[in-house]
């Protein structure tokens, strides 16, 4: 039976009967040696067993995944940017893409704070506002529920995949283990989580680059424990003076946020440091070069293995009541299956629960990904896939993590249809290509591997379920905000713009009045509306069919009700061409 997390009760409900066939398709098996394989496989895949059990955090932290993840600094390290140079310095609070410090208290949570932080940081950076979103939730509702006891951020990242983030004010922080608290309404989720690092440092160009790209980052340090007092109470007791330096290089068990750098601060190494948002209050730390909130600190790069397990997200998405995910995986990427070559086929069976339309595929990768081809099918029969409907290929995903791949047109899957979904992974080096649930009950008749795409094993018989997932609604359109670097595009005269963009709001701060001009890279529906800073939305300016091309519309600090609102900070969002942009306005009256 597949698993539907529904995302206001939590609930699963039961599945239903019908067929339809999703496949995702890449064409050759390669061996460890660079040896094609063709026809039936010779060896038996398997489960990575070179990945121990998760470590157990002292009194919580942060929790390292237990499967490998030492080759992703390797892999990523490819995307350094020749054509881009690194400053000798970069911080991104002036930047407004920081949220401000906050106090885990007497619990393990820092997983929950720092993930929590990334999310938000990529909220602001993409204009959509500042918000403060539930660690609290992130902490008590992921399915392993370890709350103070220590997690990561794939736990959360794979709850803010399937049910999505909630605001502070809705679950507020409890620094003890309570109940999850239900009937939140989830405000965001996340559609791309991408990882920089693992089990290993990165070089500190790696991250600069990503940090410069995609702004704050997610990442883990060791914070001491019994067995280093000293190291424990120093950074306990930093003030923000100076830069933490430690040379050790014990497994990592706190989470934090990078924020910036500054090659110039000296530290008993040397010289070059991390600015570091921690989640300790704002009495711990300092400023570090910005502002007079205290809670950051310095810390030289590759000190107290500062780096290991770095990652971002990538995508995002406001949370669409019409929406719904798919999935048997309750843990999500919790092990990794394969072992006989750089590419294996994944499936997964799924049943609408009622009439919808399929938007996105979505997975797990468990490397850097060259290639993957995605096809649909209407009828698997007798372990034989036929009746092409639907195909997107030659993608590809530069870092490992969660990821997803977009319909060219939404798919219709009416109430009782079976839907399969094959995804076929190519990996830069690792082994196993196929990420892997082992927690919770495995699903029966529902996940499968293949070699070629043609003949079918189950996965049931290992103990797993696989981690490929679709994103449904009701709703022709479900907006991305891909944070990338680059900025927007903006034509000139009577070009078609190539990608969706906000040019400007003029006057802007405005009374009574303001102009925001938006480009439209292809027609179809659009929506143009306002937003207060806690995400209500206040005024819809545009709900409807437009063309391509540029266009300006006019909002005059009313509400939808044709009631003035008060002066403060807004937010307008264009929603089309299955992305989002939006732009910050002030209202001074």
């Amino acid at each position: 039976m597949s698993k539907r997390f529904n995302v206001l009760t939590h609930s699963r409900p039961t599945a239903a009967v019908g067929f339809l066939i999703l496949t995702v398709s890449l064409m050759t098996v390669v061996t460890g040696s660079g040896k094609a394989l063709a026809g039936n496989q010779p060896l038996l895949p398997h489960l990575d067993q070179a990945a121990g059990p998760e470590i157990s955090g002292e009194g919580g932290g942060f929790v390292p995944p237990r499967f490998q993840t030492a080759h992703y600094a390797d892999a990523v390290t490819a995307n350094l940017r020749a054509d881009k140079s690194l400053p000798a310095s970069y911080d991104t609070r002036p930047l407004g893409w920081v949220t401000p410090v906050k106090n885990q208290g007497e619990c393990g949570a820092c997983y929950a704070f720092s993930s929590a932080a990334d999310l938000e940081s990529k909220i602001a950076r993409s204009a959509l506002g500042v918000t403060d979103l539930s660690e609290n939730s992130m902490k008590e509702c992921h399915y392993q529920g370890s709350s103070c006891d220590g997690g990561n951020q794939y736990r959360i990242m794979h709850y803010l995949a399937t049910v999505g983030a909630v605001d502070e004010t809705c679950d507020p922080y409890d620094p003890v283990d309570v109940t999850c608290t239900i009937g939140c309404i989830p405000q965001w989720a996340v559609l791309d989580f991408s990882t920089i690092s693992g089990a290993t440092v990165p070089a500190a160009a790696v991250i600069k680059q990503y940090l410069l790209d995609y702004g704050p980052i997610h990442t883990t340090l060791f914070a001491g424990d019994d067995a280093n007092p000293t190291w424990r109470n120093t950074i306990s007791a930093y003030n923000g003076t100076g830069a933490l330096y430690y040379t050790g290089t014990e497994t990592p068990n706190h989470s934090v946020v990078i924020v910036g750098w500054d090659d110039a601060i000296a530290h008993a190494g040397g010289t070059g440091a991390w600015i570091v948002k921690n989640s300790w209050g704002t009495s711990w730390g300092g400023a570090c070069g910005y502002g007079s909130e205290g809670g950051y600190c310095y810390i030289a790069y590759g000190s107290a293995s500062v780096g290991m397990y770095s990652s971002f997200v990538k995508a995002l998405m406001p949370a669409d009541p019409d929406m719904d995910v798919l999935y048997h995986d309750e843990g999500g990427f919790t092990s990794a299956f394969g072992g006989v070559g750089l590419t294996l086929w994944g499936m997964e069976k799924f049943t609408a629960p009622a009439e919808t339309k399929v938007h996105r595929v979505e997975f797990w990768t468990t490397d850097v990904t060259p290639d993957v081809d995605v096809f649909i099918y209407s009828t698997f029969s007798g372990g034989t896939l036929s009746n092409l409907v639907a195909s997107s290929v030659d993608h590809s995903f530069a870092e490992p993590g969660y990821h997803f791949v977009e319909l060219a047109a939404p798919l219709n899957v009416g109430a009782g249809q079976t839907v399969y979904v094959a995804v076929q992974f190519q990996n830069g080096s690792y082994q196993y290509p196929l990420a892997a649930d082992a927690d919770g009950v495995t699903a029966t008749d529902a996940s499968y591997y293949s070699f070629n795409g043609s003949a079918w094993s189950t996965l049931e018989s290992y103990g797993v379920d696989g981690t490929i997932r679709i994103r449904t609604s009701t709703d022709a359109v479900l907006a991305v905000d891909d944070p990338s670097g680059g900025g927007d595009f903006v034509p000139d005269g009577n070009e078609v713009p190539r990608e969706l963009a906000i040019d400007s709001a003029w006057p802007n701060p405005f009374n009574p009045t303001t102009n925001i001009t938006y480009h439209l890279p292809r027609g179809g529906h659009v929506l143009v509306a306002v937003y207060d800073l806690k995400g209500r939305k206040v005024r819809t300016l545009v709900d409807g069919e437009q063309r391509a091309g540029s266009r300006t519309v006019l909002w005059d600090g009313r509400d939808d009700a044709g009631a003035g609102v008060s002066s403060g900070v807004y937010f307008c969002r264009v929603f089309a061409a299955d992305r989002m942009r939006g732009i910050k306005l002030a209202l001074l009256k």
